[in-house]
């Protein structure tokens, strides 16, 4: 993205607080290195092993539910429930993601790609809040491919309601931006530049 736009500039936020706390977390076991991390990106900042923990803004504790759920809390006790939406938020997304990495590694393992954004991929959904949750998500950035879709499918039976059907990945026939290196209709060819990227590049 540009890098006056609100989104690039969330990203390298995230990726700030992230350096500020893992290195000062590592600093005790990992002497040396974290040392060398912190003095070559603050060479005037003194030593890392002098500075206090972090101070995040703030702290949210998601909770690890390991039923197959998307929506709902069905699976955690009582006192594991949250009332946090950006964290039952990115629960939701974790399940839709882990369907889709298992399917890519095995499109790996058998060599029919070598990154996951030569993929495209199709998500099968079985109930309808599932399908609309999914369809506010950008999930081609999500699952690291060029395309990703959800389909809205018949639940198989009364009794066993599974909330995810198939993944469908496939490798995609289309050409490589140079820039972002998703695999795009709108690429003409190895390595001009898709839509997204020719507008952040000219403007």
């Amino acid at each position: 993205d540009a890098e006056t736009s609100l989104k690039r500039r969330s990203y390298r936020t995230v990726l700030d607080v992230l350096f500020h706390a893992l290195v000062r977390y590592s600093a005790p076991v990992l002497v040396f290195t974290a040392e060398e991390v912190w003095a070559t990106r603050f060479p005037d900042a003194g030593s890392v092993h002098l500075l206090e923990w972090p101070e995040l803004p703030f702290t949210r504790h998601p909770v690890l539910d390991t039923g197959s759920g998307l929506g709902g809390q069905e699976s955690l006790a009582p006192d594991q429930v949250r009332g946090d939406e950006l964290v039952e938020k990115w629960r939701r997304l974790r399940i839709l993601r882990e369907g889709v990495t298992n399917s890519l590694e095995i499109m790996r393992r058998d060599k029919e790609i070598g990154s996951s954004l030569e993929a495209e991929v199709s998500i099968e959904l079985y109930r309808s809040d599932d399908f609309s949750f999914a369809e506010t998500v950008d999930l081609a950035e999500l699952m690291i491919v060029s395309s990703a879709t959800s389909l809205l499918s018949d639940v198989p039976s009364e009794d066993m309601r599974p909330v995810m059907g198939n993944t469908l990945a496939r490798k995609t026939t289309h050409h490589k931006c140079g820039r972002c290196w998703r695999h795009l209709p709108e690429v003409t060819e190895d390595g001009a530049l898709c839509g997204r990227c020719e507008e952040v590049v000219n403007g």
